[in-house]
């Protein structure tokens, strides 16, 4: 899976000039947070639960819950 990101970015502009507070507020706002791995996998689960059969389901809580 690849991220897209578009950025207007912070830096100067030509011409000298640093950015404004509202463009730095807009960057943060827009910037995506960065994901891991696991929490993606475990919403792929979530969402996808009745298409597995229930062995699998057993299988993942045994080793989710176990040492």
């Amino acid at each position: 899976m690849a991220m897209v990101t578009a950025s207007v970015g912070s830096e100067p502009r030509a011409g000298g000039r640093t950015p404004s507070v509202w463009r730095k507020f807009l960057d943060a706002v827009a910037e995506p947070q960065p994901r891991n791995a696991e929490q993606e996998i475990i919403e792929y689960l979530q969402r996808h639960r009745y298409d597995f059969p229930p062995e699998v389901w057993i299988e993942l809580e045994r080793r989710r819950l176990g040492p």
